[in-house]
């Protein structure tokens, strides 16, 4: 059987064909996955707590950036915006990424897709839910934990 090369389509990914199988490439970035790479084992979808501490700081700091201004400076809620931290209006993180995206014209919130990506936005999740669950005491986050130790999450925070 021969291999045949199409002409790349205007995505930017070409095709390659071979023996009637048709494999997409992404060009642009050189990245091939083998399906054991895309398979992910229990401890490697356990979180870093480093990178959860990273995630709530940075979500702090977009908090500070975009937020406080109607949400409150510790997500606790102004007569703009609702309070964010009640345990009873808890968000998904999947609901909070829609929210954030598109916001609530007509309630007065913008939709933040222009200015946040959803790394961002995620760690805007983080924020606030480590405000909610109160592994986050209001003000800026210390990264230094108990005893002079790192800052560590409860296990099994954050719930998803």
């Amino acid at each position: 059987m021969t291999s045949s090369w199409f002409a790349r389509p205007r995505s930017g990914r070409m095709a390659i064909s071979r023996g009637g199988v048709i494999f997409a490439v992404a060009a642009l970035t050189g990245i091939v996955l083998s399906s054991a790479a895309l398979a992910i084992s229990p401890a490697a979808a356990a979180e870093d707590p480093k990178e959860i501490y990273t995630n709530v700081y940075n979500g702090w700091k977009w908090w500070h950036v975009y937020c406080y201004r109607c949400h409150g400076t510790d997500a606790n809620g102004t007569p703009l915006a609702p309070n964010l931290t009640d345990p009873g209006a808890r968000l998904p993180l999947k609901q909070f990424l829609q929210d954030v995206r598109n916001g609530f014209p007509d309630e007065g919130m913008q939709a933040w897709s222009k200015l946040l990506d959803d790394k961002q936005i995620t760690q805007l999740w983080y924020y606030v839910q480590a405000r909610t669950d109160k592994v986050l005491k209001a003000g800026r986050p210390d990264e230094v934990g108990p005893n002079g130790g790192p800052w560590v999450p409860p296990p099994g925070w954050p719930k998803k």
